[in-house]
């Protein structure tokens, strides 16, 4: 079979010379057009490789979206429950202050909700309730042992006002103070149905040819 060095009828040092030039004429092209595209190779197999991992997390998420819509009807259905009203928020509170007051052995004439005001500022979240305290003579360590208890429990109460006096003997202090507790209001409102959304898979970047 003729070759092509054959047909161009050269010498043997003419023939070496045509070869080293193809030969380091492949090696520009190879470093010309094929090498700058190993590193884009790279980048590209990366991409893929987190978009396919990207898919089946999504993929595993909404396998899962019956069990997340039961757990959230759950939740739809347990709303406003366990939240107090106005009314059952004032005995509790007016049962904790007594109960604390008699461990705390502070006497009191009296303890009476106050009707809220309706000037008072509207929260959307929180009402108050206050709670008004006769003092009949007590000793001022019972006194703040009774405060410090009280402002430590879960009711998040808190000293209003306060109107103390030294009784007639001058030994115990008198008078009177309003405690003021927050809770969450009770809302009508449910939460609204989450639908779950169509997972798109990642786009991959694009490469030169």
């Amino acid at each position: 079979m003729t070759t092509l060095l054959d047909r161009l009828n050269l010498r043997p040092q003419e023939r070496r010379l045509v070869v080293m030039a193809a030969a380091v004429l492949f090696l520009v092209l190879q470093f010309w057009l094929v090498w700058p595209y190993f590193k884009e190779w790279g980048q590209t197999k990366a991409a893929m490789d987190k978009a396919k991992k990207t898919l089946l997390t999504y993929g595993t998420v909404l396998a899962q979206t019956n069990e997340y819509r039961a757990k959230l009807e759950k939740l739809e259905s347990q709303s406003n429950t366990g939240l107090l009203t106005p009314e059952q928020v004032g005995r509790q509170l007016m049962d904790r202050i007594g109960a604390q007051a008699r461990d705390s052995q502070v006497s009191y004439s009296r303890l009476n909700p106050l009707p809220r005001s309706s000037v008072a500022k509207p929260n959307e979240f929180f009402e108050e309730q206050t709670v008004d305290l006769g003092v009949n003579p007590t000793g001022a360590r019972e006194l703040v042992d009774f405060l410090v208890a009280i402002g430590n429990s879960d009711l998040m109460v808190r000293v209003k006002e306060l109107n103390l006096n030294p009784d007639p003997g001058g030994f115990k202090l008198i008078g009177s103070m309003k405690l003021v507790a927050s809770f969450q209001k009770k809302s009508s409102l449910t939460p609204a149905a989450v639908k779950p959304s169509a997972a798109r898979p990642a786009a991959l970047s694009s490469t030169k040819p």
